[in-house]
């Protein structure tokens, strides 16, 4: 996993697609880009425009084995929390043709702020849109996948 801010994609120059992402990130406005899915390299790099209201209550974890999530706030905060996969973890339900596993598990919380972004590989299990402050917020964020 990585944490961190736009202004500093540079550290991740060697990371290949990965970093191919975070620069489409720091050059795009997405303020007001219609929400919805778009391709960047077909299905090595898509992203997605999403809007949404945190949760207080979330627990559920998610992972992915085909891709890597990169989660970039565009506005709003929400609490992303994290833990390696083999923690302590029970799997609820999966939708391999979705890509995505769900799971059970204790997660430590990030605070994924306006410009922050995670990179989340497939061994992080992620639980993300949990509120801060146990207060629900309207989030605009946009996840990059990137094809293992």
């Amino acid at each position: 996993m990585i944490f961190d801010t736009l202004e500093n994609i540079k550290n991740y120059e060697g990371l290949g697609r990965v970093y191919t992402a975070l620069e489409f990130l720091a050059k795009t406005d997405f303020m007001n880009m219609d929400l919805g899915r778009y391709e960047l390299d077909g299905d090595n790099i898509f992203y997605m425009v999403q809007s949404y209201d945190t949760d207080p209550a979330k627990t559920i974890a998610e992972a992915h084995k085909k891709y890597i999530d990169i989660q970039f706030m565009v506005k709003g905060e929400e609490l992303i929390g994290v833990a390696p996969i083999g923690y302590d973890e029970k799997e609820t339900e999966a939708i391999p043709q979705n890509d995505v596993w769900f799971y059970e598990c204790k997660t430590e919380p990030i605070t994924l702020i306006e410009n922050s972004f995670m990179v989340l590989y497939p061994n992080d299990l992620h639980c993300p849109g949990v509120a801060t402050n146990n207060k629900a917020m309207t989030c605009k964020k946009v996840v990059v996948k990137v094809k293992v």
